[in-house]
């Protein structure tokens, strides 16, 4: 079942960024990671999703709530999501980028609009859009991290 969940995966990941390419989407679109948007009420996470593994409140300042489900943690307040981490390849980009791609796939997806950095020694791609970001943390070549997420 997983294997076939993984084939699907890739296919609508594939047929998505197609879809994407031909309609000319911006790096707005793409502030998205498992179908979860920025400013997205916990409500409707929680619908989409499934109740969290854990619901912690009170950890941060600017997003005091986190909900987690392996391989995904989303941070939120009163306005709604406001960062949203995956690590499991369940967790795409509506073009498809997903933890465990390679830096070169990564790359073909999002051309010129992915700037590459270093943070903390790693390698790191960042599609930006308006003061906030889809970024891609990378470890031995391959995407670890997919975050999405402003500056506050």
């Amino acid at each position: 079942m997983t294997q076939v969940l993984a084939e699907g995966t890739f296919i609508m990941g594939s047929l998505l960024c197609l879809l994407l390419a031909l309609s000319g989407s911006s790096a707005g679109d793409e502030l998205s990671l498992g179908g979860i948007v920025l400013g997205q009420p916990e409500a409707s996470v929680i619908e989409a999703l499934g109740p969290p593994g854990e619901r912690v409140e009170g950890e941060a300042d600017r997003l005091p709530i986190r909900l987690s489900w392996p391989g995904l943690t989303i941070r939120l307040d009163e306005q709604g999501v406001g960062s949203i981490v995956g690590t499991d390849p369940g967790y795409c980009t509506p073009s498809g980028a997903c933890p465990g791609m390679s830096r070169a796939e990564v790359r073909h997806i999002y051309g010129a609009r992915l700037e590459t950095a270093t943070m903390g020694g790693k390698p790191v791609g960042r599609v930006w859009n308006d003061g906030c970001w889809l970024g891609f943390l990378y470890d031995s070549g391959s995407v670890h991290t997919v975050e999405v997420g402003c500056v506050p």
